[in-house]
């Protein structure tokens, strides 16, 4: 009789690529445990695992958990898993290596007489001055609130949060008469445009 000759074809992992005896994969850590740091669920070939992440961690960076790839053959070392490190967005905030951008929404009448604002930072909620007078796009310097290096721990970046006023849709008519007499005591309606009610005039 002749021989059976069997061709096997190894259907790709979704989630694994195979080199050998390494694998390789990716995992996805929140904005917050990037630059925090904390633990962090990896699904191996062997289960869920839990890896320690850093702080400071950004995108692509690569970690290598040994003998958690292919198992050994013949009483050989298992191969290592190798993973690409992805960070999720966060919504309202950017990173630029150790710095971090936001922003914070803040009433008109606090950008004309000033006040205070609560902004978000990585590590909690802090009160901002706001200076009177404040314009659409100022911007504030929040030291040592951004991300902490990896390679020295006691250096910080900054977090520089973007003021945004917010402008009110509906006024009551009292409140819409007060803005009138504060705008012609300002002298700031020389330049508009239309009647009382905003249209053109004949």
């Amino acid at each position: 009789r002749g021989d059976l000759l069997v061709e096997v074809n190894v259907a790709r992992h979704p989630i694994f690529q195979r080199q050998d005896m390494n694998i390789f994969s990716t995992a996805p850590i929140t904005f917050a445990q990037a630059a925090l740091g904390g633990d962090v669920k990896i699904s191996t070939v062997d289960g869920d695992v839990l890896y320690t992440v850093k702080p400071g961690t950004q995108t692509d960076t690569k970690i290598r958990l040994k003998g958690k790839g292919m198992p050994g053959t013949g009483g050989g070392e298992a191969g290592d898993l190798l993973l690409n490190i992805t960070v999720t967005a966060k919504p309202g905030w950017e990173r630029n290596e150790m710095d971090v951008y936001s922003t914070v929404r803040i009433p008109f009448t606090t950008a004309v007489f000033g006040g205070e604002a609560l902004v978000s930072t990585l590590y909690g909620n802090v009160l901002c001055k706001i200076a009177a007078g404040t314009q659409s796009g100022t911007k504030i310097k929040l030291k040592g609130k951004g991300i902490v290096s990896m390679k020295n721990p006691s250096i910080h970046g900054n977090q520089y949060v973007t003021v945004q006023i917010d402008v009110p849709n509906h006024l009551t008519p009292e409140a819409e008469q007060k803005l009138r007499e504060f705008e012609h005591a300002c002298g700031l309606n020389k330049n508009r445009q239309g009647g009382p009610n905003g249209r053109s005039a004949a």
